[in-house]
C-alpha cells in the first residue's frame, strides 16, 4: 500500500514533498535551464536544508557531456555519419542552439542550475542521483511514435526555434516557470504532436517520478525542469512507480510493418516499372532511367550547390543520389556529407565557434561543421523533392 505524502509549495518553484510515515522529504525545485534565477534557487534550497541526497533531472550521457570542457572538439562527425546519426545530431545541435540564444541574453549557461547542484552537493558530501531517462531514448521514442506529418512538425519546431530565441526576454523565461503557463504550452504541444509530447514530457514525468522515489534518501533536494513539475507532483500524490513500468518506457520501440515498408515502396514502384517497360519493348525504359538519374542528380547536387559544397561533394551527390532513392538503408545526404567531411574536414576551430558562428546566417556557411550540416540536409531534400517529381512521371510514361 502505497503511503501518500503530504504536498505542498512552500515558495514559488518549490514543493515540500513529505512522506511522514517515512519520515522521508523531497524539496522539489522546478527551474528554467537558462534561468539565473533558477540557479540561485537551487543553490540557497540546497544549502538551507543539507540534504543527504541531491537529485538532477540529467542522465549519465548528459551529466558527463556538462562536466566535460569544450565537448564540441570530441566529435567524430565522420563516425556520425557512418553509424547514421547525423540527423538525430543535427536536431540536438540546433535545440541547444536555442538554448544558448537564450543563455547569452541571461547570461547564464545552460543547464547550470544543475552544474551548481552538484558543485553544493559535492560541498556538503551529498549522494548524487542522476534520475532522468537517456536522452537518446527519448529522442528516438519521440521519433519513433510519430506519424510522418508530426515528424514533419517536430522537424520544422526544432529548425524554428534555432531563430526564436532573439525574441524572448528575461522576463518571459521567469514566466514560463509558472504553473499556468507551463500547462497551456505542453497542452499546445499535445494537440499538435500528440505522441512527441507523450514521449518528451509525459512518460518523462514518470520516469523523473519513479526514479526520485526510488534513489531518495531521508532528505532530498530534487531539481527538474519546471514543465515536469505538474505532472510528477501527480504522480508522487497518488503512487508509487513500479521498475516494470519505467522498464516499460525505458526502450526504443521496433518500427512498425508500416513503417519498415514504406521507404522499400518507391524503389519496388520504380524498378517494377523498369521491369515492365523493357517487356513491353519499346525503349521507353531508357528515357524514363534518364529522367530519374537527372530528377534525383541534379536537385540533389543542386542541394550540394547551395550549401557550398566541395565540387567532389555536389558530383557525388549527383551520381549518389538516383541510386541511394532506391536504396532505403542510405540516403543522398549521408554519402555527401560523408564526401564533406573528408575533403573539407571541420578543424579544431569550427568545433570551437560552431554554436557562435551558427547564431548568423552567414556562419552557417562560413563554419566547416554547419556548412557540412546544411550540405547533408539540402541534398538530401532536393534529392527527396526529386524523387516526387519523377514517380508521377515515370507513370505518366508508361501510362
Amino acid at each position: 500500500m502505497y503511503n501518500k505524502p503530504k504536498i505542498e509549495e512552500i515558495e514559488q518553484n518549490l514543493h515540500l514533498i513529505e512522506y511522514e510515515e517515512e519520515n522521508k522529504k523531497i524539496y522539489l525545485v522546478g527551474t528554467a535551464h537558462v534561468s539565473p534565477e533558477s540557479v540561485k534557487q537551487v543553490k540557497e534550497t540546497i544549502l538551507k536544508y543539507k540534504p543527504d541526497t541531491v537529485a538532477i533531472e540529467l542522465d549519465e550521457k548528459r551529466y558527463e557531456a556538462m562536466m566535460k570542457k569544450d565537448k564540441f572538439e570530441d566529435i567524430d562527425i565522420i563516425q556520425i555519419i557512418k553509424e547514421k546519426q547525423i540527423f538525430f545530431f543535427i536536431g540536438k545541435f540546433i535545440m541547444s542552439l536555442f538554448q544558448k540564444k537564450i543563455a547569452d541574453k541571461t547570461k547564464s549557461a545552460p543547464g547550470l542550475e544543475f552544474k551548481t547542484a552538484v558543485e553544493v552537493a559535492d560541498e556538503i558530501n551529498a549522494k548524487l542521483a542522476l534520475v532522468d531517462r537517456d536522452i537518446g531514448i527519448t529522442l528516438k521514442r519521440a521519433w519513433r511514435l510519430t506519424k510522418f506529418w508530426g515528424k514533419m512538425k517536430l522537424m520544422a519546431s526544432l529548425l524554428f526555434s534555432s531563430s526564436s530565441g532573439d525574441d524572448v526576454s528575461i522576463e518571459d523565461i521567469e514566466k514560463l516557470k509558472g504553473e499556468d503557463a507551463l500547462t497551456k504550452m505542453i497542452s499546445e504541444m499535445g494537440n499538435e504532436m500528440p505522441m512527441a509530447k507523450k514521449a518528451i514530457i509525459d512518460e518523462r514525468d514518470m520516469f523523473l517520478a519513479g526514479s526520485i522515489q526510488e534513489k531518495m534518501g531521508n532528505i532530498t533536494v530534487a531539481t527538474v525542469g519546471a514543465g515536469h513539475v505538474p505532472g510528477m507532483l501527480k504522480y508522487f500524490s497518488e503512487r508509487k512507480i513500479e521498475q516494470s513500468e519505467l522498464d516499460e518506457i525505458n526502450f526504443v520501440p521496433k518500427p512498425s510493418l508500416v513503417s519498415k515498408s514504406i521507404p522499400w515502396i518507391i524503389p519496388i514502384v520504380v524498378i517494377a516499372m523498369f521491369i515492365y517497360g523493357f517487356t513491353r519493348g519499346n525503349g521507353i525504359p531508357t528515357h524514363a532511367i534518364l529522367f530519374w538519374i537527372l530528377a534525383n542528380g541534379i536537385l540533389s547536387a543542386l542541394g550540394a550547390l547551395i550549401a557550398l559544397g566541395h565540387p567532389l561533394t555536389i558530383l557525388a551527390s549527383f551520381i549518389a543520389a538516383p541510386i541511394t532513392s532506391l536504396n532505403p538503408t542510405i540516403g543522398a545526404g549521408m554519402v555527401s556529407g560523408f564526401v564533406q567531411a573528408v575533403v573539407v574536414p571541420p578543424k579544431v576551430k569550427d568545433f570551437q565557434t560552431v554554436q557562435d558562428d551558427a547564431m548568423k546566417v552567414k556562419g552557417w556557411w562560413k563554419n566547416r561543421l554547419t556548412r557540412l550540416l546544411l550540405v547533408v540536409l539540402l541534398s538530401s531534400l532536393g534529392s527527396a523533392i526529386g524523387t516526387f517529381i519523377a514517380l508521377p512521371a515515370l507513370i505518366a510514361m508508361f501510362s
